[in-house]
């Protein structure tokens, strides 16, 4: 840890290699000068005219303090110059990661804005599809209702006629023991004279409501149309034969429906009295949708 310090304190190394190198110069004086006390010698000397000139030093040539000078230099520059390298690169490696680090907060960013568009999207269109569900329940509720509520008119209306014709049939009934009473040879002679037109009309009009009430009026439109049919009855009230229509009312499914109410109706309402029924026997019935005429 120490050695590392001390490579990284360039100041120090300078002055430790000063030291070192004056350390060096001061052995060099001390072993290269002789000390010992020598007897002098005697030499000649020889004159000169002139003083010998001296050779000038050249100044490219550096004193061994300035080469270690300039090394100390350089090798601070080096230092300094990898230093700067070490510090470039470590930007440069972590300008590197920030940028990674960017690009993938980027990409998990987009594909979460993804995830939550889809997740929306797919949520509004549940959200469309519970609306369309419930509008359409709707529609089934209400045409539910309606029909219930058509229904119940129509059951009504069949219970009123019902009612109508049980009290026509109560009356007819009750008429029919008046004239029981009477003698016998009046009752005759009432025969001979001509029908009652009521009592025929009637019995004409029960027989046209109990056909009515089994009539389907939803096939017959809601225009004013009018149909007619001949039939024959037998004295038990049943059909002599199938129905013969007369008159059309250029609906065929309305033409079908009257046909299968008369014949779903029988037996039809008839009169004890022979004499009426003979009357009654052969008829000519008038329809429209919405009631009888």
């Amino acid at each position: 840890m120490k050695f590392l310090k001390l490579e990284n304190n360039d100041e120090l190394q300078a002055n430790l290699f000063s030291f070192a190198i004056h350390l060096a110069l001061f052995l060099v004086m001390v072993f290269s000068v002789g000390w010992q006390t020598k007897t002098p010698y005697y030499g000649e000397v020889e004159l000169w005219d002139s003083v010998p000139v001296q050779k000038k030093i050249n100044k490219t040539q550096s004193t061994p303090k300035k080469k270690i000078k300039q090394k100390q230099n350089t090798k601070a520059k080096k230092s300094a110059e990898a230093k700067a390298k070490a510090k470039a690169k470590a930007k440069a490696k972590a300008q590197k990661e920030v940028d990674i680090k960017l690009k993938k907060k980027k990409a998990a960013e987009k594909r979460a804005a993804e995830k939550k568009a889809k997740k929306l999207k797919k949520q509004k269109a549940i959200k469309e599809l519970k609306k369309k569900v419930l509008k359409q329940e709707k529609i089934d509720k209400l045409k539910k209702e309606m029909l219930e509520k058509e229904k119940v008119e129509r059951l009504q209306q069949q219970i009123i006629e019902q009612q109508k014709i049980e009290k026509m049939q109560a009356e007819l009934r009750e008429s029919e023991l008046k004239q029981q009473k009477k003698p016998a040879l009046e009752g005759e002679n009432e025969v001979k004279g001509g029908v009652d037109t009521g009592e025929l009309n009637k019995y004409k009009l029960l027989i046209q409501q109990k056909i009515q009430q089994n009539v389907n009026q939803q096939l017959c439109g809601l225009d004013y149309v009018i149909l007619e049919f001949r039939i024959s009855l037998m004295p038990t009230g049943e059909l002599l034969g199938q129905p013969k229509m007369t008159k059309s009312s250029k609906i065929k499914s309305c033409d079908d429906a009257v046909e299968r109410a008369i014949i779903q109706s029988q037996p039809l309402p008839l009169p004890k009295d022979s004499g009426l029924f003979s009357k009654l026997k052969n008829l000519e019935l008038k329809f429209h949708p919405n009631g009888v005429e």
